[in-house]
């Protein structure tokens, strides 16, 4: 087997499910976002460990991902996030999935199956409170509640919305949705809509926006030991690991990888590691990233390719072939950092990790 691999903390997984409850006390709920594979930790072990943790939802952000989970044997509420399309009822209603509404026309197919078959379908009602995404906006809620209540079947078990600018400096953008959406609650209620669950807090704003948590809260980045804001603590949950294929030692003058876009000025040591953008180390990473060898960094040289990747691990005393690496997850080099390197966010960095990087679940 090829030395490089994913591995994934649960016990730090589930440190990080407490210090969300922690924060928002015992009487907020948690509906824990594992869409993208669980932002590529894998979502059936991340889900189960979540659920021993405590986690009253799952989220998701397609009916595929929610039926991967339900065919591995989770059979706990799940909430899709991204909607739900026609084509799409009878899978989710079969499979007691909880749709995201905020289109007619998606409520009108769902309560005709549900009536077709005799049942009620929960459903959480998306509203727009200044993402410009997803979700009824707060001028024309009161026509989309009319049209809703004539739909029997359909039941409202959820009312939520998504901050756009939570992880920002300034709060001013947050606190402006977070009264948008609490007039749009009081429309709601005049409607004689009592919604069991009311969410808007992501991970930013469940540590910067108390007023946000309501009955529920929506962690996603902070359950895998990223996002963290202020004082509390996260643990890293994914290293991503690899080990040395081959030692080279170069002249000065020598150029590295494709391009020659490195070369040595002075006598090297290059390390060759099994790993590259084909399993979601970024192309970007070239001649800027880091990574962790014998408790050292050492650079990123040249070119990333598909499959491999070389440093410079001449200042590593004693390296040798077969040495483990991390790539990033350690205390030497996190997500954040490669994150940095890569002008993206670790929410990127975690979840374009390759399916043919195995997980192991430590």
């Amino acid at each position: 087997m090829r030395p490089t691999w994913a591995e994934i903390d649960i016990n730090s997984l589930k440190s990080n499910f407490l210090q969300v409850k922690r924060i928002v006390g015992k009487d907020v709920g948690v509906i824990s976002v594992v869409k993208a594979d669980a932002y590529g930790h894998g979502s059936v072990n991340v889900s189960k460990a979540l659920i021993e943790s405590g986690s009253n939802l799952l989220g998701v952000a397609t009916v595929e991902e929610a039926l991967e989970l339900r065919d591995s044997g989770i059979d706990a509420p799940i909430l899709l996030l991204g909607g739900i399309q026609p084509d799409e009822v009878e899978a989710m209603v079969k499979n007691n999935l909880i749709p995201s509404l905020f289109s007619l026309a998606s409520a009108h197919a769902i309560n005709t199956y549900a009536e077709k078959i005799g049942k009620k379908v929960r459903y959480h009602l998306k509203v727009d409170t200044g993402m410009s995404r997803l979700g009824v906006c707060v001028g024309e809620i009161c026509d989309f509640l009319e049209n809703l209540l004539n739909f029997r079947n359909l039941e409202l078990e959820g009312v939520f919305t998504h901050f756009a600018n939570a992880d920002l400096n300034s709060s001013e953008p947050t606190l402006e949705q977070i009264s948008v959406f609490n007039v749009m609650l009081s429309l709601i209620n005049q409607a004689g809509l009592n919604p069991k669950y009311i969410h808007s807090a992501n991970s930013a704003a469940i540590q910067r926006f108390p007023e946000s948590h309501m009955n529920l809260v929506r962690p996603g980045i902070m359950l895998y030991g990223a996002g963290r804001m202020g004082d509390f603590e996260l643990k890293p949950v994914m290293k991503l690991k690899t080990r040395i294929t081959q030692l080279k030692r170069i002249t000065a003058g020598t150029p590295v990888s494709y391009g020659g876009t490195f070369i040595a000025s002075r006598p090297s040591i290059i390390a060759t590691l099994p790993i590259g953008y084909a399993d979601g180390y970024m192309r970007r990473l070239s001649n800027r990233a880091r990574v962790s060898i014998r408790g050292f960094t050492a650079p990123v040289v040249g070119t990333v390719c598909m499959d491999m990747t070389m440093v410079d691990s001449t200042e590593v005393p004693g390296v040798m072939a077969g040495d483990e690496v991390v790539l990033f997850g350690d205390e030497m080099v996190s997500a954040e950092d490669v994150a940095r390197w890569a002008d993206t966010i670790p929410y990127e960095i975690f979840s374009i990790t390759g399916k043919r990087v195995p997980r192991v679940y430590i």
